[in-house]
């Protein structure tokens, strides 16, 4: 076990694990940082644009002998200005299920975390699958598959009267996907209470994995049929429909499945 601290400036890196992971970290950091000094430098010279080409052009005192030089268009000097546009950057770091545990247990997940941050998490079987934060607070946050995992059905014939508890996609979603997460990621998941009634019985459960509500993709819009936990809302992720597209490997864009029945 290797444990690295780095601070510059406000940045700081706190890294505890295997020298490997701790090299990469360390490499991101620095990385990181000299991104911040490029973004710095180029923040000075575009303030000094900004400046020059918000006040007055200084008449500076020159020799009798020299001819002066023709001013700049008025346009020419804005131009500059004119065509800035915003430009987001995706910045790729390092994180691991320690400092996850340790940013929740300080109440300041969401320091370390914001909502459509994507973790790669590691598998069993080799490879990954990309999560992304759908929602956090500074103690929880929520997770949904950024892709579908595979393809599968709720039960073999067309009836919601199983519920969710006992559908054939709740148990392959227990069975055939949770058990295949890395297992210093599965020790940090905390199991979601829900509570059915099916068939007239009252019935409460707790996963640690699951599939989404409709609650939690669409919300609830006037007439929605779907009547599920007191606390489910809709995930900010999800407010837009383009934000609901998920691909199944290399077949394009799919259904999935959702819990409500």
């Amino acid at each position: 076990m290797s444990e690295l601290t780095l601070r510059f400036g406000e940045a700081r890196l706190h890294v505890e694990g295997d020298a490997d992971l701790v090299a990469r970290e360390r490499a991101a950091f620095l990385e990181h940082l000299g991104r911040l000094d490029r973004q710095s430098e180029k923040a000075g010279e575009l303030l000094a644009v900004l400046l020059r080409a918000g006040r007055a052009p200084e008449k500076a005192e020159e020799p009798v002998s020299k001819k002066a030089e023709p001013e700049e268009p008025a346009e020419e000097k804005n131009a500059t200005q004119d065509d800035l546009c915003r430009l987001r950057s995706i910045h790729v770091g390092f994180v691991s299920p320690s400092q996850l545990k340790r940013a929740k247990a300080e109440g300041k997940l969401d320091h370390l975390l914001a909502q459509r941050d994507e973790i790669e998490v590691p598998l069993d079987t080799g490879g990954t699958v990309t999560v992304v934060c759908c929602y956090v607070s500074p103690t929880s946050a929520r997770f949904v598959f950024k892709d579908c995992w595979d393809e599968g059905v709720m039960n073999d014939e067309a009836t919601n009267k199983t519920g969710y508890f006992k559908s054939k996609g709740r148990k392959h979603v227990l069975e055939d996907i949770y058990p295949h997460i890395a297992a210093e990621w599965r020790e940090i998941i905390v199991p979601r209470t829900f509570v059915e009634t099916i068939e007239g019985e009252r019935v409460e459960y707790s996963d640690p994995l699951w599939l989404p509500s409709a609650t939690d993709v669409f919300g609830t819009p006037d007439g929605a049929w779907w009547n599920d936990g007191d606390d489910d809302f809709q995930l900010p992720v999800f407010a837009r429909e383009r934000d609901r597209v998920k691909e199944c490997g290399d077949k394009g864009t799919y259904f999935w499945w959702l819990r409500s029945v």
